[in-house]
């Protein structure tokens, strides 16, 4: 079991690396994130590649020239290539990222965004994303991803997600055309023509189901329409943002969506417009921040013995794995105190705090820390106040966990001596 859980918890880490994750449910992090959108405005078009990096792809190191603070360098290359094999349009760029902070888990946290805008004719290309770290001469080649322009289209653009529209320009999230779960979201998308409404319907993708599971159907809702206007891109230190121009002929058209009860997954939207015009487009919902251990079904259930009887864990556990899966979510819905929205405020402090316990409180004889008992007292109730630990000559080593709001104390012994802590004594 301890061989099992050592190496379930490696594979997480190499697939968070790997861009996958486990359980089919969940879309979390991917090291890199690359979106392509295209624009065109009377006979030039553009294509505007937004990316993100997560820090930890990158080696940061320390000098003197850098004080304080951690420094890393990469490259990032784009080229275009059209259905001949030919190179249409290539830009290489240099990163430079500071960090005051080295730790894996504060540079998963972290990123690096920019974006690619290139001037190219109609046609279908390949997109060829290059990105090096200087330090290790880690390279990363983005999976095979091609951009169409059509000559003869009803809109002037694809469909771009955004966050939101505030101080005349949207916020881009950046995510390799995704958005981010339990949040609302919206989509842009410019046209000759202004549009009062148009009419959507989404459906939750469902791999391995012959039938999708159906969100909302047909369902009108208003444009936001912004005329004779164009759009331009900004970089800043958090965001990429797109900026309405009022230099341009075309329309931009807004829609926004309710998106607080949009659970993970992958969708599939489309709209209609007046005279039948339709829009589609896939996209995922993300949870960036989503613990390690749900990744994997039974790290994330393991530490649920801790609050229930013998009995009710045993039945969360029975059953195929689709089962332990609708068994797990609902077993969480229950404890949601803002059952209104998808983000679960209860689990994802819980998984926290497993995550940090599977590390923290491993020992030789326990590869997960989160089911010792130091462990267990963790994710109860989460950091002590203080914490005490006496190393007596020929005594045995004792840790003292004090939590002053619940005025409690918890007592750990290792009589082994090597790091197999148990509780001795809980008042």
């Amino acid at each position: 079991m301890i061989k099992k859980i050592f190496a379930a918890h490696c594979c997480l880490l190499l697939l968070l690396q790997a861009q996958e994750t486990i359980v089919r449910e969940q879309t979390s992090g991917n090291v890199v994130y690359l979106e392509s959108h295209y624009f065109r405005a009377d006979s030039t078009n553009t294509v505007v590649i937004p990316f993100r990096i997560r820090s930890d792809f990158f080696v940061f190191t320390k000098s003197e020239a850098a004080g304080e603070y951690f420094t890393a360098g990469g490259e990032v290359s784009l080229e275009l290539i059209d259905s001949t094999g030919t190179s249409i349009a290539r830009n290489i760029r240099q990163l430079k990222l500071t960090s005051n902070n080295n730790s894996t888990s504060h540079l998963r946290s972290q990123f690096k965004q920019d974006f690619f805008s290139l001037q190219v004719p109609e046609g279908r290309y390949q997109i060829i994303f290059k990105l090096e770290d200087k330090e290790s001469k880690r390279v990363y080649v983005n999976p095979k991803q091609e951009i169409l322009i059509l000559k003869k289209s009803t809109t002037a653009s694809s469909l771009i997600p955004v966050q939101n529209f505030t101080q005349n320009s949207f916020q881009l999230f950046n995510l390799g055309g995704d958005v981010l779960f339990s949040q609302n979201y919206g989509f842009v998308f410019l046209s000759k023509h202004k549009y009062s409404s148009v009419t959507y319907s989404l459906s939750k993708l469902q791999a391995d189901e012959d039938v999708n599971e159906i969100v909302d159907s047909a369902v009108t809702i208003p444009v936001t329409s912004f005329e004779q206007k164009s759009i331009s891109f900004s970089q800043t230190s958090d965001n990429i943002r797109m900026m309405l121009d009022s230099t341009g002929n075309t329309i931009v058209n807004y829609v926004s969506l309710n998106g607080l009860q949009l659970r993970q997954g992958r969708y599939g939207i489309q709209f209609t417009l007046p005279g039948s015009i339709n829009m589609k487009t896939e996209f995922g919902a993300r949870w960036l921040d989503m613990p390690v251990s749900l990744y994997d079904l039974d790290i994330a259930t393991e530490p649920l013995q801790f609050i229930l009887t013998k009995d009710d864990y045993s039945e969360l556990r029975g059953g195929g794995r689709e089962t332990r899966i609708r068994k797990f979510e609902e077993f969480w819905k229950k404890k949601d105190t803002t059952p209104l929205t998808a983000y679960n405020e209860v689990m994802h402090e819980f998984y926290r705090r497993v995550d940090f316990a599977f590390t923290a409180f491993r020992t030789l004889r326990e590869m997960n820390g989160a089911i010792t008992d130091r462990g267990r007292i963790y994710i109860l109730f989460g950091k002590p106040s203080s914490t005490e630990r006496t190393l007596n000559p020929g005594g045995v080593p004792r840790e003292i966990w004090k939590y002053n709001s619940l005025n409690k104390f918890f007592t750990f012994e290792d009589p082994s001596k090597q790091g197999n802590y148990k509780l001795a004594e809980n008042k």
